[in-house]
Formats: structure tokens, C-alpha cells, sequence
């Protein structure tokens, strides 16, 4: 007589049985529809397994940012995850959750305040159905990153998970690299179709550089670094391999980095001495080029830095800036581009931009006004290389000042929470996530940034700080007030007299 453990395996052995079949079948006739299916079905049984930890695996998507068909990638595909399996814990009752309403929510509602009056005043559709404007994809995905990190800055976790996810982020980062390639075939296939000035540029180097750059200030002094064997190679391949991806915004964005985490790890003093260290390294690198003439895309991402680069990589590189410059005076002191400079435009085109932009696609003459046929086109679909100017296209100065003041905010809490984390095992969770939003402000408004990016970014860093800010097992952070200065000195004699005591 069977029992019920007796028929459980022979389910088992039957459905197994059935699947290998199927699959032994599926990958003759289609191979990559057949691994599409098994990783779809794969990811659903990994949320179902996880449960109420199902927003690790958002958090390891996203970090892999990978694009798997058009614009749908794994970030997407992990929000989406993420919503419905909270949604239905949230039915269930069994979804902990904290709803407060802090400074941040008070930014973030601005910031969708803004974006929401754009598109009502610029209502957008999708191109295959014929709307007059087209353009929805990006509030498509701003819709589900504002939903996201909605449910995410209310989560209860317990504190170990934290750890969790900063391991998870590195771990998706790193694979994420390999799939990038696997996905363009080529490192030289990934320059986007950017303008290619004097040397290639290859965006996954930069983005190894700034894994790199991350994980080591996350660890350990970018100084102390420099005397530990295994991690000064760790360094040595961040700054590396950002110069090797041909983008001066790149080595800029690693070089904050390290600048931020140098000062949270060792003070001011140490910042100097890095100064010094840093003036003698493009010393001798400069030595190096003179005898030994380093690659062209390597000089252009350094030629804005003092050394003996080739005058042509940084002529090339001073041409890419002013060919920039033209576009943004363009756009910010005509009414050709920009319609509405103070509430702007919205986050889309018409369908007769993106029509003549299509007919323009692949000129390299110049066109009326002296401006070429190349720059055109990305006034046309606004992608200005500037995030100052590409906000004041989609949102007004009103929106990119709420966007900044924002930012500038949110690095202000980020600060807050590594000071609260300092000496204790929830520093590196608190360098991983709060030094990118910290140096964001000034890399988004002085170097490169675009509007729905640095929207994507600051959304989900209010989030992880909320995360942070209501979930570690620390006192809560508390301004310290200064003392007066004779209050000063007598405390600091009593602990003197207590010491030599």
C-alpha cells in the first residue's frame, strides 16, 4: 500500500521525467527561446522562495542593469518581480512595513510633481499606434522605479539582510559585466553610437572601474590600500580600466569616489596626503607616456588631467567639449529646441522630430546655422550630455532645481548614516550605498548626467538611506553641538586629571 511519501516521489519522478523531455525537445528547436523560459520560470520560483526577502532580488537585478531586449532589462524585470510579490504579500498580510513621512518623501513627491505636470502638459503615446508625441518608455519606467522604492523605503528588515544586499549588489555588478558582452557580442560594439573623437571608448571598462572603485572603498582606505598587496591591484585595475574606457566623465567618476572615501576613512589629513600621492602617480605616468606612448583612448580620458599627453588627444578631447558647448548654447539661448524653458518640454518628442531625426541618422554634413547634421539630431531628441541642460529640456529650471536641491539633500542624509555607521560592522553597507548619492550632485551638474537617470538614481538612493535609516540596529543620528570653548577646555582638562589619575 502506498503512502503519501510513496506518491509524492512518484509525482516527483513524473513531472521530472515530463520536463526533461520537454526541455530535451525545446533546446533542439529553439535554444534561446527555450533559456529565455527556464530563466523566467527560474526567477519566479527564486521570488516565490524568497518571500518577503524577494527585494534582495530586486536590489541584485538592478545592480546588474543589464538590457535584454530594447529598453526591458533586468532592472525593470526586477522591480516588476518586486511589486507584484510585495503586492501579493501586502493581500496576504504578511508584508512588514513602516509608512512615515520624512524630508525625503517631501523631495521625492516634488520631484514627481514635476515630472507629473510635464506630461500633462506635453501628453505623450507610443510611436506603433501613431500619437502625435511619442515618448511613453521613459515614464514607463519612471512609473515603475517611483512605485519601487515607494515599497522599498517602507520595508522592515532585519539588519543581517542589509549585509545582504550590499554582497548581492557587488555579486550582480560582477555579472553583469560578462552579460553586457554576451548581449553586444563586443567590447567594441558597446560605444552606443557616440561620437567617436580620437580613440575608442568601450563603456564596460568604466563600468568595471566603478565596481572596483565601490567594493575597495567599502573594505578599506583607498590609502591603506596602497600598502596591501592584493588590494592596491584592486586599485591599480579601477583606475585602470576607467582610463582604458576612453570617458573623461569615467576616471572623473572614480576619482570622486576615491577623493569621498579616502576622506570617511581617514579625515582631511589623509585627503592631502592622497593630493600628494595622486600629483606624484601622473608624475610618473607622465614619464611613462614620454618614453612609452600610452593607448589613444587612454590619453583622451586623461587629457583633462596635467601630463605630457599627445596634443592630438587632447585637442580631440577639447573639441568634444566645444562641440557640446555649441549644442547647450543652442538650446538654452534659442526658442528652436526648448519651447518652454521654465516648465519644460516633457520627457518625449513628436513624431515628426524623431521622423527627421530618423532621416538624419548617419549624416556627418554640417546644416543651417553651422551646426551639423549630428548635432541636430540630438537637440532634436535632447540628448545634450549635460544634466543641467537635458532637465531644463524635460522639467524647466524648476524641475532641475528641485532635482538639485534634492540631491543635495539626499547626499546630506547619506552623510548622516555613514557618520552614524563609522566604527561599527554597518560601515561598508553605509560607504557602498551613501558615497554614489553623495557624489552625485556634483558629477550630475558639473560633469555628465541625463534627467531620468539622475531621477532613476535619486529615487532609489532615497530608498536605500530610508532602508538604512529605519532598519539598523544604531542609535538614531543626532547633530552634535559644539561646546563652548572654555566648557571645551575644562572637560578636557577633567579627562586629563582622570587619566593621569
Amino acid at each position: 500500500m502506498l503512502n503519501a511519501r510513496s506518491i509524492q516521489g512518484i509525482v516527483t519522478l513524473a513531472i521530472g521525467m515530463f520536463l526533461a523531455i520537454w526541455l530535451g525537445m525545446a533546446i533542439v528547436t529553439d535554444q534561446l527561446e527555450t533559456l529565455v523560459k527556464i530563466a523566467g520560470a527560474a526567477l519566479l520560483i527564486a521570488a516565490a522562495f524568497l518571500g518577503r526577502r524577494v527585494w534582495l532580488m530586486f536590489i541584485f537585478m538592478a545592480s546588474a542593469n543589464v538590457v535584454l531586449y530594447r529598453w526591458f532589462g533586468t532592472t525593470e524585470m526586477g522591480q516588476v518581480l518586486f511589486i507584484a510579490y510585495c503586492s501579493l504579500l501586502f493581500l496576504m498580510r504578511k508584508l512588514k512595513y513602516q509608512v512615515r513621512f520624512t524630508e525625503l518623501e517631501v523631495w521625492a513627491m516634488l520631484i514627481i510633481a514635476c515630472i507629473a505636470q510635464a506630461y500633462i502638459r506635453h501628453p505623450v503615446g507610443l510611436n506603433v499606434l501613431g500619437a502625435g508625441n511619442v515618448g511613453g518608455r521613459p515614464y514607463v519606467t519612471l512609473g515603475l522605479c517611483v512605485i519601487s522604492s515607494a515599497i522599498l523605503s517602507t520595508l522592515i528588515v532585519p539588519p543581517k539582510e542589509l549585509k545582504w544586499a550590499l554582497g548581492l549588489s557587488l555579486v550582480g555588478s560582477l555579472l553583469g559585466i560578462p552579460l553586457q558582452v554576451a548581449r553586444y557580442g563586443s567590447l567594441a560594439n558597446m560605444s552606443g553610437g557616440e561620437v567617436q573623437i580620437e580613440g575608442s571608448r568601450i563603456p564596460t571598462f568604466a563600468a568595471i572601474g566603478k565596481f572596483l572603485a565601490q567594493w575597495l572603498n567599502s573594505r578599506l582606505s583607498p590609502l591603506r590600500a596602497c600598502i596591501h598587496p592584493l588590494w592596491l591591484m584592486v586599485l591599480l585595475a579601477s583606475l585602470a580600466f576607467s582610463a582604458a574606457s576612453g570617458y573623461r566623465n569615467a576616471v572623473a567618476d572614480v576619482g570622486l569616489i576615491y577623493i569621498a572615501g579616502i576622506c570617511y576613512h581617514g579625515g582631511f589629513k589623509s585627503f592631502f596626503a592622497s593630493m600628494i600621492m595622486g600629483a606624484f602617480g601622473l608624475t610618473l605616468l607622465a614619464l611613462i607616456n614620454l618614453n612609452f606612448p600610452l593607448p589613444g583612448n587612454i590619453q583622451r580620458a586623461l587629457s583633462p588631467l596635467p601630463g605630457a599627453w599627445e596634443e592630438r588627444y587632447i585637442k580631440g578631447g577639447d573639441q568634444s567639449t566645444e562641440w557640446r558647448v555649441e549644442m547647450w548654447k543652442e538650446a538654452l539661448f534659442t526658442d528652436r529646441w526648448i519651447s518652454d524653458k521654465w516648465l519644460g518640454d516633457g520627457i518625449g518628442v513628436s513624431a515628426e522630430q524623431l521622423q527627421r531625426q530618423v532621416n538624419l541618422r548617419g549624416g556627418g554634413g554640417v546644416s543651417a546655422g553651422g551646426l551639423t547634421e549630428q548635432q541636430v539630431t540630438m537637440l532634436e531628441l535632447g540628448s545634450y550630455h549635460s544634466g543641467p541642460v537635458h532637465s531644463v529640456r524635460m522639467v524647466g529650471y524648476v524641475g532641475l532645481i528641485i532635482l538639485l536641491l534634492a540631491m543635495f539633500r539626499l547626499a546630506v542624509h547619506a552623510h548622516r548614516q555613514i557618520v552614524r555607521c563609522k566604527g561599527t560592522e554597518w560601515f561598508p553597507v553605509a560607504l557602498f550605498f551613501g558615497i554614489p548619492l553623495i557624489t552625485q550632485p556634483f558629477f550630475f551638474a558639473f560633469i555628465f548626467g541625463e534627467y531620468n537617470t539622475a531621477v532613476a538614481q535619486a529615487l532609489f538612493g532615497m530608498a536605500m538611506i530610508r532602508l538604512l535609516e529605519r532598519n539598523l540596529p544604531l542609535p538614531a543620528w543626532k547633530k552634535t553641538e559644539r561646546l563652548p570653548y572654555l566648557l571645551q577646555t575644562h572637560r578636557e582638562r577633567m579627562a586629563q586629571n582622570t587619566k593621569e589619575a
